[in-house]
């Protein structure tokens, strides 16, 4: 309890004193002059997800010639990567649930996106910009939110700002199944990435050993104790043929957990988080890419594994599923089900010879679905026109 003081005092403090500057900042931006301006707005900076795709956002407008700020709630190393295309950032954590904070640093703008559930309250609590709600969740709103972000004294409530929101995106058929049951004219936006690959793909020889790879730090909701039941199930013949490689951060109780339970399992590597600079080679590694998550609303890695050229199994309540064509490029399996998966498993070891062909069909769905270009058109027009 008493931690919890000290850090409301420090933040208190903090914000106290970075006012003044983020309010220099923002004199600037209001004296400048573009055909229109754009808040970009973020529950945090990481080098995730949802704040990376408003990134992009970031840049389509800024190609489209529009002037954009950035007002998020958490700091993160994004924030750089903002600054280098010249963008401004605020960070404060009080734009939540500060309406006259909130409408001082964005009012003046012809738009505004709401990125995530998570920065709901600025639907009712910014006026002046024609906002776009883009949400990236699944089913966790129904499972969560929901329940826990229900009406407060400053904040409004979530389920009623569904049912009430003008523009709502979401970034896959998967995750509007559930939106649409709040809102109707919920759209699909669905995430790109920039081709690190581009005319410079290698074909990996597939050899004795078929290898799999997991992408993502190691919680329950990942799925990867699904993976690693369906490979302890196989035979001794299969358990020689295959591998699994899993990359992501590892440093929780739940992890410990598996790589106990599953230390017999020699044809198991684990990895820690992989920077950004190394998934290229990381991917050029290996055989196949799994997705294995029991709620994901889209998975860039997923995309990125058909980018790269890779074989792809994902599970049925992942969103980006619809990248995948049932044998021509990779499989889909019933979500939780490792009986499933494992029967995957075995049609892949059995079909080796074909794991290069279906790469190539991966990449030829990544350049008809995940091009940065469609993405940044599709983008813009949900911005600047009603639904």
């Amino acid at each position: 309890m008493l931690g919890k003081k000290i850090k409301k005092i420090r933040n208190w403090w903090q914000n106290k004193k970075n006012l003044p500057q983020f309010r220099a900042k923002l004199a600037k931006l209001k004296s400048g002059k573009a055909p229109y301006k754009v808040a970009l707005i973020s529950h945090e900076l990481s080098s995730t997800g949802a704040p990376l795709m408003l990134l992009a956002a970031a840049k389509a407008i800024l190609q489209d010639g529009g002037q954009v700020r950035v007002l998020s709630y958490l700091d993160g190393n994004l924030k750089d990567k903002f600054q280098h295309l010249g963008v401004e950032v605020f960070v404060h954590p009080e734009f939540r649930d500060n309406k006259n904070l909130l409408n001082e640093f964005a009012g003046d703008c012809d738009f505004a996106v709401a990125n995530t559930v998570v920065t709901y309250p600025v639907i009712s609590l910014l006026k002046g910009p024609q906002i776009l709600w883009w949400i990236h969740e699944g089913k966790v709103i129904d499972d969560d939110y929901i329940a826990r972000f229900r009406k407060k004294k400053f904040r409004p409530d979530l389920e009623e700002t569904l049912r009430s929101a003008p523009k709502v995106a979401v970034v896959s058929d998967y995750a509007k199944q559930v939106v649409a049951k709040y809102n109707s004219k919920v759209q699909i936006l669905n995430l790109a990435e920039d081709d690190w690959f581009g005319d410079c793909l290698e074909t990996k020889k597939v050899g004795n050993i078929v290898q799999i790879a997991m992408i993502g730090a190691v919680c329950p909701i990942k799925g990867q104790d699904v993976a690693l039941q369906a490979i302890s199930s196989l035979s001794d013949e299969y358990q020689k043929q295959i591998s699994l490689v899993i990359a992501g951060k590892n440093d929780n109780d739940y992890a410990y957990g598996l790589r106990e339970k599953y230390k017999h399992l020699s044809n198991v590597q684990w990895y820690g988080a992989l920077p950004f600079e190394k998934l290229k080679g990381f991917y050029e590694e290996q055989d196949v890419i799994l997705v294995a998550s029991r709620d994901e609303s889209f998975s860039l890695v997923a995309l990125e594994a058909c980018m790269a050229a890779k074989p792809l199994i994902v599970s049925s309540n992942v969103g980006a599923k619809f990248l995948v064509e049932n044998e021509k490029n990779g499989f889909v399996f019933d979500s939780e089900n490792a009986k499933n998966l494992q029967e995957v498993l075995i049609k892949l070891i059995e079909n080796r010879q074909k794991l290069n062909l279906m790469g190539q069909e991966s990449r030829k769905i990544y350049l008809k679905y995940g091009s940065i270009d469609s993405f940044r058109k599709n983008f813009l027009h949900l911005l600047k026109n009603n639904f």
